[in-house]
């Protein structure tokens, strides 16, 4: 009974997030108890509610992800916002019935948002193997499996299908990626010509410091410089449209959550010793990151780019360096 009734609470989540984006898109004042009665009548009437009693059993989380969402909110693995995920469809300039691409959100949090915004397919790629499988419970207990396929990669190695994608979504990727040139091509051959894509990241000059910065994370961090980044864009043939600093909003989605952690420690009965050792690792190696990014040792930048209408159907591969012999 709990898990169908999270399951219902997700969906009407959703289904909140679609009206108060139509309402900013036609200029209208958003009325949440409105929407909310409208949502309720609807299931009442298609018989929604009752279906939602025989959803799967509930996925077993692990303590590291319980620790992550417990800090950076439901379904989230890093600082984020539903309301600005809403946004990017529209940033991409992405019509109704295109193909997106995502590249790692972690868990189902950026799609649920996005997906209120978007109606068409939702391709998502997910590098890593810790939260593969509650991404992919998150997808279907949302209700979003009809239109949203998750697919492990590896970001180093995979191919994404040639000029498929309508628009692109990519959050840490070349904060993570050994060999960027190879994931730039990628990006720039999976896009339908004349199609955009955003991406999120992290630049930073080398640091001894960034080690403990992101000793928490998922695989060990390649941050690259603002200006190697933007080489990347140029040598693949990517169009630059915009450059973002995203480093003060960034930093205000982090101490939210930091206050946020504040609430979860005082309900001592919310979690467990293995999950209050996980918040413990992450608080402290988030301490360092928020410092360099208060510092301007480290940023959060948004990159615009777009695969030129008249570009190469193919970009030259240069040779990875990184990659193994034999």
């Amino acid at each position: 009974m709990a898990a169908a009734l999270n399951a219902l609470f997700d969906k009407r989540r959703l289904s909140l997030t679609r009206a108060r984006l139509r309402a900013w898109w036609e200029g209208e004042e958003f009325d949440a108890a409105a929407a909310e009665a409208a949502i309720d009548a609807e299931a009442l009437a298609t018989g929604e509610a009752d279906a939602e009693l025989f959803d799967e059993p509930p996925f077993d989380f692990p303590p590291r992800l319980v620790a992550l969402t417990r800090l950076w909110g439901e379904n989230r693995l890093r600082p984020g916002d539903d309301t600005a995920d809403t946004l990017e469809p529209a940033r991409i300039g992405l019509q109704p019935d295109g193909v997106l691409a995502v590249l790692s959100p972690g868990l189902v949090g950026p799609i649920a948002a996005i997906a209120g915004a978007h109606a068409g397919a939702i391709e998502v790629y997910e590098w890593r193997e810790e939260s593969i499988e509650a991404l992919r419970y998150g997808v279907r207990k949302a209700g979003l499996a009809a239109r949203v396929n998750v697919t492990k990669v590896d970001l180093e190695a995979h191919v994404w299908p040639q000029a498929h994608f309508d628009g692109l979504w990519s959050v840490d990727d070349f904060a993570y990626a050994s060999y960027p040139p190879h994931l730039a091509q990628q990006i720039y051959k999976a896009l339908k010509p004349g199609a955009c894509a955003v991406i999120e990241t992290y630049a930073g000059l080398p640091s001894e410091t960034l080690a403990s910065a992101f000793a928490s994370s998922f695989a060990e961090p390649h941050v690259r410089a603002h200006g190697d980044l933007l080489q990347f864009f140029t040598d693949t043939g990517l169009a630059l449209e915009s450059d973002e600093d995203l480093t003060d909003e960034f930093l205000d989605l982090a101490r939210q959550g930091f206050k946020r952690l504040e609430t979860v420690l005082g309900e001592a009965s919310s979690f467990d010793a293995a999950t209050a050792r996980e918040l413990a690792w992450e608080a402290e190696a988030w301490r360092v990151r928020l410092r360099m990014l208060a510092q301007r040792r480290l940023e959060r930048r948004r990159f615009i780019v777009r695969r030129p209408a008249d570009g190469p159907a193919i970009v030259a591969q240069p040779e990875n360096t990184n990659a193994p012999e034999g």
